[in-house]
């Protein structure tokens, strides 16, 4: 099976970023990388840049990963997250038919990639599911000794995939579909929080939102994993648009037992994911 691609978003946390690559190097991962480096502010950003991308040169610390697994796009000018995640996945589904999305403080643990790949090949014909998530709440399943799929309404952009003709379509549709009566499809919730961003300013900062609210207009789901296959790191106070906190962290589990399981819609499930999402909603959305 033909390896699919990663797309990742960085800005000026090297860091962070360098700590996704190892992960990514541990991991033993043999697929292309696709880096997309949003255009600095001031001279701090371009210091931090150079960082980035002295860490992925030939005599740098990443460099393992082969001269032609990593290719790099640089915006000139600052795009912002929202529009260089737009601009970066519209590139990428012109040449690839599916692709991995993680940004620089998403840490994919060891099944991710795998649970990706076979997800991407297995539900490729579900024409009610728009993507893959593949973050989970720590307390969504607590004793669970095996790694299977859950079908789930509410898209968590924290490591992810798609298939390129859902993102096309997406991108093709979303505005029109964005009426008065499409929009008693959106959840109350999702509602409330769209107003008080849009209140804010601040609604053309999350991309994620559009996604999201796209899918529950078109009545599509997502596949997530019962278990977290990611860390989300950037709620430290660096991120753009979170806040801190420790109340998203999860630990990764050691599961080598896999299961694909039929899509299948659980209300319980649902009930479940949206409850824990409500809590923390204010963390990741502000």
């Amino acid at each position: 099976m033909k390896k699919i691609p990663i797309v990742i978003f960085a800005y000026n946390r090297p860091s962070h970023f360098k700590r996704v690559m190892i992960a990514l190097q541990n991991n033993k991962i043999k697929n292309k990388i696709y880096l997309f480096l949003d255009g600095p502010k001031n001279n701090n950003d371009k210091i931090l840049q150079r960082d980035i991308l002295g860490s992925i040169t030939k005599v740098g610390k990443f460099n393992k990963f082969g001269n032609r697994q990593i290719k790099v796009f640089r915006n000139i000018k600052n795009l912002g997250l929202a529009k260089s995640v737009l601009k970066g996945l519209d590139k990428v589904s012109k040449i690839h038919k599916s692709f991995i999305v993680l940004e620089d403080d998403v840490i994919p643990y060891s099944n991710m990639v795998p649970f990706f790949s076979k997800c991407i090949k297995t539900y490729e014909k579900e024409k009610k599911v728009a993507a893959l998530c593949g973050y989970q709440f720590l307390n969504f399943e607590k004793k669970s000794k095996v790694l299977q799929t859950k079908i789930l309404k509410h898209f968590i952009p924290w490591g992810w995939a798609t298939w390129s003709k859902n993102w096309k379509d997406f991108r093709k549709n979303s505005l029109q579909t964005l009426n008065k009566k499409n929009y008693n499809k959106i959840p109350k919730f999702i509602q409330s929080l769209k107003k008080n961003l849009i209140k804010k300013g601040n609604s053309k900062n999350y991309w994620s939102l559009g996604f999201m609210t796209y899918n529950y207009i078109i009545n599509k789901y997502y596949i997530f994993p019962n278990n977290s296959l990611v860390k989300n790191i950037g709620f430290d106070g660096s991120g753009t648009n979170s806040l801190i906190t420790n109340d998203l962290y999860v630990l990764e589990k050691n599961v080598k037992k896999i299961k694909y399981k039929k899509v299948l819609i659980n209300k319980s499930d649902e009930i479940k994911q949206e409850k824990l999402l409500k809590k923390v909603l204010k963390n990741f959305y502000n």
